[in-house]
């Protein structure tokens, strides 16, 4: 950040939970936005007999491995008791996917595979645990919220071929156009510079990683703005189940 200006500089790609984790604990002040959801609806924590906060259930699920929570959460689901997908009060306010969604767009597994890895960090994880001095901050984002304010609910990114690239690029290329401009401003007080050839590669990358990214940078900006009111979180935020940071939510 610069003044009212959000730099974007680059990015760098980690390949597995060691080198997340490293990240993460890289000596540094820093502030980070993460799209996974970092924790899970208080009615599945509670109904499964989980430690009653987060650092204890996080803890617990890691333990039990992949496997067993995968299979935990399936024999919930099947369970007919009219739980089969439960949502936070945050997924519901984002209109974003149950953290008990296993298939298609596998939530769950991001859950499983990240909470655990923040929990075993240095890291400030809002609103659950405060980290060790001159650490890193970190929040949950979803990239998707930034992205409807730019152009609604259009699809920008997809891994299927089947879905017309060209126009999937076109409407990246408006968001990232939004982006730059002063619109920008008005939702997340603060001006985005992108320069020409990272402009290009989130243009370009079709899965939308890159973009993502980027979206999530915006959100961690937003969040610093508001650290002294708690990093853009309400009071009556659910410290079993964590929030997603946008100023949309706050909206809502």
């Amino acid at each position: 950040m610069r003044g009212e200006t959000l730099e974007f500089v680059g990015q760098q790609s980690l390949s597995n939970a060691q080198e997340l984790l490293d990240f993460l604990n890289a000596p540094g002040a820093w502030i980070g936005a993460f799209d996974f959801p970092f924790g899970l609806p208080r009615e599945l924590v509670t109904d499964s007999h989980w430690p009653q906060d987060w650092v204890g259930y996080v803890d617990t699920i890691h333990k039990m491995g992949k496997a067993h929570f995968e299979n935990h959460i399936r024999g919930y689901r099947s369970q007919k008791t009219g739980k089969n997908r439960l949502c936070r009060e945050t997924d519901k306010k984002a209109r974003s996917r149950s953290p008990m969604q296993l298939d298609f767009i596998p939530v769950g597994k991001m859950f499983f595979f990240g909470a655990p890895i923040l929990l075993r960090s240095n890291c400030t994880i809002v609103p659950f645990r405060d980290g060790t001095p001159n650490a890193g901050i970190v929040v949950e984002g979803y990239p998707k919220l930034v992205a409807e304010e730019a152009v609604g609910k259009l699809r920008y990114k997809s891994e299927s071929p089947s879905v017309d690239s060209r126009i999937l690029h076109d409407i990246r290329n408006s968001i990232l156009i939004w982006l730059t401009s002063h619109e920008v401003l008005k939702s997340y007080g603060f001006k985005v510079q992108i320069d020409r050839a990272h402009f290009n590669e989130c243009l370009s990358d079709g899965k939308g990683d890159k973009l993502d990214a980027l979206l999530c940078t915006l959100q961690a900006a937003w969040a610093w703005s508001r650290r002294s009111h708690q990093y853009g979180i309400p009071n009556d935020c659910d410290l079993l189940e964590g929030w997603i940071i946008d100023p949309a939510m706050l909206a809502k």
